[in-house]
């Protein structure tokens, strides 16, 4: 039977919550070890940890249980020391004989991971999760450390030859296939991750109120447009429309003169907000609360469009968004710009930001259509023992 070794050293030595570490949480919590054995695997000084998918999904759950980047490295490392005794400990080369098949579910430019990944594929088949976009596609979210190219080419070759890469939606697989040029011939398949980690919110409860609040949620990067949906929204509120924007997210780290924008329009108008450092629930809270969640740029996938709608928040989108668009007409809408980009966003603000339009929005809901978690991982298991 095979044995899956899933690789955490990326995420052990840079822990944090964002879209890959939520697949993380679900691919230990979901993973069918009935049908695959497996072990996630954590570097520990010289040797390695073996920790089971209950162990795993501990110290991943603890990790979303925190606010900032520090508490999430404090409660980290607190329960892997935790659960350092009651795991196995190997070294390397134990690690090669134990297993059949290896999985890197993480991006990584660490120099560690990709050696592992490297010495592994000369023994056995291995299995990698192909995320978000690219260099070559979205340059200006690319913002390099020097005497990092080299592991940055590294990782995205590794992508290229492994046997098998598993996509979280068609946009990252087309990326992967036509700009880094993966051989069509290799396995390359696409699962949607889920957003039934969601219970479904009694959006009755909610309740209404003017003005409407428009939520962001994610890092405040270029490809995602933090800055013309801000410019959009002064310039529809310059106009006289009451309404609420909230950023919810860490800054960008690529581009600083977005962030500025960010802070120069919170500090000009108290109708817009921005918050960083939350924790899981205070994200779950913001979308519970808003009226309306916002989507827009690039994503490889898009977890907190799924999330939003299954706590009753419909979503409004623009440019590649993977899980809009799987549920466009079930709690997304999508309003590409016709014009400027601004122009359009302001005239978007506009419009919804009047209570009929929210309500429309909200009879297009339909929770019970997000995609499930189960699928996802086992769509992954299979691809390791394919």
């Amino acid at each position: 039977m095979t044995q899956v070794g899933i690789d955490l050293g990326q995420f052990v030595s840079d822990p944090y919550t964002s879209g890959i570490q939520r697949v993380l949480q679900y691919l230990a919590r979901e993973w069918p070890s009935e049908d695959v054995p497996c072990d996630f695997v954590v570097p520990y000084g010289r040797e390695f940890l073996l920790l089971n998918p209950s162990q795993a999904a501990t110290m991943l759950d603890a990790a979303f249980a925190a606010s900032g980047s520090d508490e999430v490295r404090r409660v980290v490392g607190e329960a892997i020391t935790r659960i350092s005794g009651a795991c196995p400990k190997v070294r390397t080369s134990e690690l090669l004989s134990m297993y059949s098949s290896w999985l890197l579910p993480e991006v990584s430019y660490d120099r560690q991971v990709l050696d592992r990944l490297e010495l592994f594929a000369r023994t056995m088949p291995c299995t990698m999760i192909g995320y978000d976009a690219l260099p070559m596609t979205d340059p200006a979210n690319y913002r390099f450390t020097p005497g990092s190219a080299a592991l940055v080419s590294e990782y995205f070759r590794l992508l290229t030859v492994v046997d098998s890469v598993v996509c979280i939606s068609d946009y990252s697989r087309e990326s992967i296939l036509r700009r880094l040029r993966r051989h069509p011939s290799r396995k390359t398949v696409v699962a949607h991750p889920g957003g039934d980690h969601v219970p479904v919110a009694d959006r009755a409860v909610k309740e209404e109120r003017s003005p409407v609040t428009f939520l962001r949620v994610g890092t405040m990067e270029a490809r995602k447009h933090p800055v013309e949906i801000v410019r959009g929204f002064q310039t529809a509120r310059a106009r006289g429309t009451q309404a609420r924007l909230v950023f919810v997210g860490a800054p960008s780290a690529s581009n600083f003169s977005i962030n500025r924008a960010i802070e120069e329009a919170v500090e000009s108008d108290d109708a817009i907000q921005w918050i960083r450092g939350a924790s899981d629930d205070d994200v779950a809270r913001w979308q519970q609360d808003a009226d309306v969640f916002l989507s827009f740029g690039i994503e490889g996938y898009g977890i907190p469009v799924l999330e939003s709608i299954r706590r009753g928040t419909p979503v409004l989108f623009g440019g590649v968004q993977p899980a809009a668009d799987l549920m466009f007409g079930r709690g997304s809408r999508r309003v590409d710009p016709t014009d400027s980009e601004v122009e359009s966003m302001a005239s978007m603000f506009e419009m919804h930001s009047r209570r009929e339009e929210c309500e429309a929005l909200l009879k297009e809901l339909d929770p019970s259509a997000v995609p499930a978690w189960r699928d996802f991982t086992v769509a992954v298991a299979q691809a390791t023992v394919g």
